[in-house]
């Protein structure tokens, strides 16, 4: 396993890493000499390339509320036993039978052991609890469903995503006004850290 990792730190991402950069760097030197050379028609791609997709209009879908009481309040007794069982279940296993020590030995992970036992700790003190909160709903929906009622009325708030996204949703083309306010400007200033960020991943590569 160790030597799989290797394999792909070393001839994968490693190599895929400095080939982005290097193909940036050279885009990069493209934009900048064009900007120097021929400013109007590297804004002109530049104009046609700005296209805005709402996600806004594509979440919408999955932003609308659906209420479920209904079906819940029709079938409580099916679904409270169900969160009863599998609660109860789930318990059972994470308290008698899951051995924290053993967990890890399996894990086979290179961080210190302690550290990976603290994790596997944790998340196992988690799901129990979790699974307590589950074992309690499942009693409420089943014998007192009014407290149930009245505790998620209390409680449940609807947050729109559409509504706190709105303003991430808007187009941002101060770079390009700036651009197009001085174009020669922009392409020295991209022109140079173009080049050393391409002589510096073009080395890497002939290196390898």
């Amino acid at each position: 396993m160790p030597h799989f990792n290797n394999f792909v730190l070393d001839q994968i991402l490693v190599p895929s890493f400095i080939l982005f950069f290097f193909i940036g760097g050279l885009v990069a030197v493209a934009v900048g000499i064009g900007l120097i050379v021929n400013s109007a028609a590297v804004l002109r791609v530049f104009g046609s390339m700005n296209y805005s997709v709402s996600a806004r209009r594509a979440t919408r879908p999955i932003s609308i509320p659906i209420d479920s009481s209904n079906f819940v309040a029709k079938y409580r007794t099916w679904i409270g036993a169900f969160f009863v069982l599998g609660a109860a279940y789930s318990l059972y296993g994470l308290i008698a039978k899951i051995d924290n020590a053993a967990v890890v030995s399996l894990l086979h992970l290179k961080y210190p052991r302690e550290f990976v036992l603290w994790i596997v700790e944790s998340t196992r003190l988690f799901l129990i609890v979790t699974c307590a909160v589950s074992l309690l709903v499942g009693i409420m929906l089943g014998f007192f469903p009014d407290t149930l009622r009245g505790i998620e009325k209390r409680s449940a708030h609807w947050f729109s995503t559409r509504r706190m996204a709105q303003q991430a949703d808007r187009m941002n083309l101060t770079l390009d006004r700036w651009v197009s306010i001085s174009p020669r400007a922009a392409g020295w200033v991209i022109l140079f850290p173009a080049l050393a960020l391409t002589a510096y991943f073009g080395s890497l590569l002939l290196g390898r």
